[in-house]
């Protein structure tokens, strides 16, 4: 992923004062942005369940 050098250079702060990786800082505030979206109704939410097995021999 592309990002401008001020913006990385800013990310990278941010991850280190939260003791994170970039990486995981970037997976963080993604969730955090999207469980917002979702608890504001801006994209439904999906039931998380597995999917369940269908027995073919009935």
């Amino acid at each position: 992923m592309y990002l401008p050098e001020e913006l990385k250079a800013d990310l990278e702060r941010l991850a280190k004062s939260h003791y994170r990786p970039v990486s995981n800082m970037v997976l963080t505030l993604i969730q955090e942005a999207v469980d917002e979206a979702k608890s504001e109704g801006r994209i439904p939410s999906e039931d998380r369940s597995p999917p369940q097995k269908i027995d073919s021999d009935e």
